[in-house]
């Protein structure tokens, strides 16, 4: 079997949330066939990301989008109501050429499958009709839309957003139309879309870590790990530092808060007191093994946080807001600490600082809920039902067509 999967990510990069999705799906799409990938990328991606990526994958093309060019004058008001009001009309800020966009469909025809990472990414190519697709969406954007609205800021910009949001509720609801099959990554993110058959859940996981010793009780250190020029990741620290970090240090004056990801070396480091800013680390589990807690303090956004199933796999206890641990399905108390009130998300914290013993407890729970739940390799029969799925719509499909058919928007 031949999948041709289509990516913004390249698969072997520097490790974040979506970047840790593509691989590990790719992954698993390896067991059942052969995977090439195009990815679209907007920058250049480094030689040795693209040496990684070429050792395990097949890369069949790389295209790097551009911004739309502008529209006349006498064709802006069109264009501003049909995008505005048909959820079919793919007009996209950034997009690729005429003959990337024909390469991209003939290599379509030459493959069995075809595993689309995310709708933007999609969008990009101005194709209505996807054949023999899988759209995965680790991030449904009217809900992501939704939550920022409800987090604050000025009443100009969540106007803006909930009109973003029912903009992407009504693309949302094509997205069965569109494409065979749809992987989302929560049964809540299932359930939003109508719990459809052609809707299955592949939740983001963690790759269990080689164990290491923990040494919390020597240290008193809250810590988080990802992107943070990602808006919810900065939202969210800046929030813990400016309304949270207070509180714990009024109790507990030796505490110390550790930032890794690429970004947490850089302003964030002198909001507050004793917060150490880290930067990207390849191998991040020794310094987590020196954590008392690792933090979600995430306000906005849409489907899971891999960072949660990370913390689990490392059994270093979780302090999230409900957000943060959206799509998990957890105990509060059992396999987490939650808390959406600064003082709440403090006493949780504070708690794990000064008692050792209940992080031990909890964090026990979540990993034996991980290995049962979010590994990567216990998702490889869905993958493969969904690969299934997959191949006989389209199979249905084209014998109602007579043949196989590829639409495509007439937006320039």
């Amino acid at each position: 079997m031949k999948i041709l999967f289509v990516a913004s990510h390249w698969p072997l990069g520097a490790s974040y949330g979506a970047q840790q999705r593509v691989l590990n799906i790719a992954r698993l799409l390896s067991r059942f066939g052969d995977v090439s990938f195009v990815i679209v990328d907007p920058e250049r991606a480094d030689e040795e990301v693209v040496y990684r990526t070429k050792r395990e994958f097949e890369v069949r093309r790389t295209f790097r989008p551009f911004s739309a060019p502008m529209l006349k004058p006498t064709d802006r008001v069109l264009h501003r109501c049909r995008y505005e009001f048909d959820p079919r009309y793919l007009w996209v800020p950034f997009t690729v050429t005429d003959s990337d966009r024909d390469a991209l469909l003939d290599l379509i025809q030459q493959h069995d499958v075809v595993w689309v990472h995310t709708i933007k990414t999609a969008n990009l190519f101005r194709i209505s009709r996807w054949p023999h697709s899988v759209l995965d969406v680790d991030d449904l954007l009217s809900r992501y839309y939704r939550s920022t609205a409800q987090s604050g800021g000025s009443l100009v910009r969540r106007f803006l957003d909930l009109r973003l949001s029912w903009q992407w509720r009504r693309r949302e609801q094509l997205f069965t139309e569109r494409f065979d099959v749809v992987t989302v990554c929560s049964g809540d993110d299932r359930q939003y879309l109508g719990n459809q058959a052609k809707v299955h859940v592949i939740p983001n996981g963690f790759n269990p870590p080689a164990i290491r010793p923990r040494a919390p009780s020597d240290w008193c250190r809250i810590g988080f790990i990802g992107l943070l020029p990602y808006p919810p990741n900065r939202d969210g620290v800046t929030w813990f530092i400016r309304r949270v970090w207070p509180l714990i240090k009024r109790d507990v004056p030796r505490a110390e808060l550790r930032l890794v990801g690429r970004g947490s070396d850089s302003h964030f480091t002198k909001l507050g007191p004793d917060i150490v800013g880290l930067g990207w680390l390849e191998d991040p589990g020794d310094e987590i093994a020196t954590w008392s807690g690792m933090i979600v303090p995430i306000r906005s956004g849409g489907g899971t946080r891999i960072k949660v199933a990370e913390g689990f796999a490392r059994r270093c206890p979780v302090v999230a807001t409900t957000m943060g641990a959206f799509g998990y399905d957890l105990q509060n108390g059992e396999e987490i600490l939650l808390g959406d009130e600064p003082r709440d998300f403090a006493s949780a914290c504070i708690r794990l600082l000064n008692n050792p013993q209940v992080g031990e407890t909890i964090s026990q729970k979540a990993y034996e809920c991980f290995l049962e739940r979010w590994t990567w390799d216990s998702y490889e029969t869905v993958v493969g039902k969904v690969i299934q799925e997959c191949l006989a719509r389209s199979i249905r499909t084209h014998a109602g067509q007579g043949e196989a058919g590829v639409l495509t928007s007439d937006c320039q």
